[in-house]
């Protein structure tokens, strides 16, 4: 399957998990077609000053990969820097937010893989 990009959906997300402002939101490939192994592929957009709030994930883990932009990443609530190229992980469990405090947008892969039900 190839999926071109303007068949992709597009949302935006006001004030995500409590965060500040818009995240748009783009599905590059539907939740439908992941085969209830994942949630979420997708590209986040950060614009400066947005946030996505803190939040917990529980059976499931999350990962980013920076593709550009600069940002804070809270681990746990330990704030960390963050640049293209870095891969941010929170497992199942674990708490994660994220803001772009750079004046630059911050783009994100986001990919929410589900963990197998015991």
């Amino acid at each position: 399957m190839v999926f071109k990009p303007e068949s992709m959906r597009r949302e935006i997300v006001q004030n995500m998990r409590g965060g500040k402002g818009q995240v748009e939101i783009v599905h590059l490939i539907e939740k439908n077609l992941l085969a209830n192994e994942a949630r979420l592929f997708a590209r986040l957009t950060l614009k400066p000053g947005t946030s996505i709030g803190p939040h917990t994930h529980e059976n499931e883990f999350e990962i980013f990969f920076v593709l550009s932009g600069k940002g804070i990443f809270y681990d746990n609530g330990k704030p960390v820097e963050i640049e293209a190229n870095d891969i941010c992980l929170t497992m199942s469990g674990e708490t994660h937010s994220v803001e772009n405090n750079s004046n630059e947008d911050l783009v994100l892969l986001a990919v929410i893989i589900l963990l197998p039900k015991s």
